[in-house]
């Protein structure tokens, strides 16, 4: 099933390229994800107001470890030290897409879904530093409209029937019945990709006086930061009070931006 997600997400970043204007590995083979992702991205890049401006966050694309410090971390959670564990997930090429991660197992227990009653740990993660215009993160970061939704997936089912004429998504395609995956696989899996993404938009919320412009989601745990063209995003699952996760995740912020002013 990983690999079926895997392959029908390549395709999914295809039609994203597509409609704006390729590699890791999975358990049965490689998929051509990476290029999809900067190919999805190229409306971003061609935006002569996504220059970067901000090149000390540009530098720390490589040493995410260093842009939140275990100091900030460990100040901002209250945690300690003792329960803490560290991974730099790399698993894609483009360091955009790497991050790190802080796990600290303080004996907090799931509340909800099929993992209700089992131990979690409290998570932060770093990563996705990147260009960005204003223009373009303001349109990004936003709720879905159904009317948005409707068109991207008319686009899978297009796209999956072999009638998109992108040349991505046809490659895309024939990679997914390459590997078993049948056109109604990719619109099924590819449409409840499209469910979940519109689900987590609806709760994108403005934060005010951070950066030249910040979001955070309340569904994902997510806040997302631009300054001066570039932007950064942290995750922060720390607690079972929403805006408790938000203020660490503030404060996390403050103190990066305070590195790349």
């Amino acid at each position: 099933m990983k690999a079926k997600y895997l392959l029908v997400l390549s395709l999914f970043m295809a039609l994203a390229s597509c409609s704006e204007n390729k590699s890791t590995k999975s358990d049965s083979g490689d998929v051509d994800l990476e290029s999809a992702i900067k190919n999805a991205e190229s409306r971003r890049k061609a935006d002569p107001n996504a220059s970067g401006g901000n090149q000390c966050l540009l530098d720390y694309q490589t040493k995410y470890d260093q842009v939140l410090s275990e100091a900030d971390m460990l100040t901002a959670t209250g945690f300690s030290k003792e329960v803490m564990e560290t991974k730099n997930n790399k698993a894609l090429k483009n360091p955009e897409y790497h991050e790190f991660i802080y796990k600290f197992k303080n004996g907090r227990v799931s509340k909800t879904g099929i993992t209700k009653g089992l131990p979690m740990s409290d998570v932060v993660k770093i990563g996705n530093i990147k260009a960005i215009s204003l223009f373009a993160f303001e349109s990004t970061y936003r709720a879905i409209s159904d009317e948005e939704m409707k068109a991207a997936k008319d686009a899978l089912n297009d796209a999956a029937d072999g009638k998109s004429g992108d040349a991505d998504a046809d490659a895309a395609v024939k990679k997914a019945e390459g590997q078993n995956v049948s056109r109604e696989q990719v619109k099924d899996i590819g449409g409840g990709i499209m469910d979940v993404m519109k689900e987590v938009s609806q709760g994108y919320r403005v934060v005010d006086h951070l950066g030249d412009a910040a979001r955070w989601n309340r569904i994902s745990n997510e806040l997302y930061v631009l300054q001066n063209g570039v932007q950064f995003v942290i995750l922060c699952d720390v607690n079972d009070d929403n805006e408790k996760n938000k203020s660490v995740a503030i404060e996390l912020a403050k103190n990066i931006l305070k590195k790349c002013k």
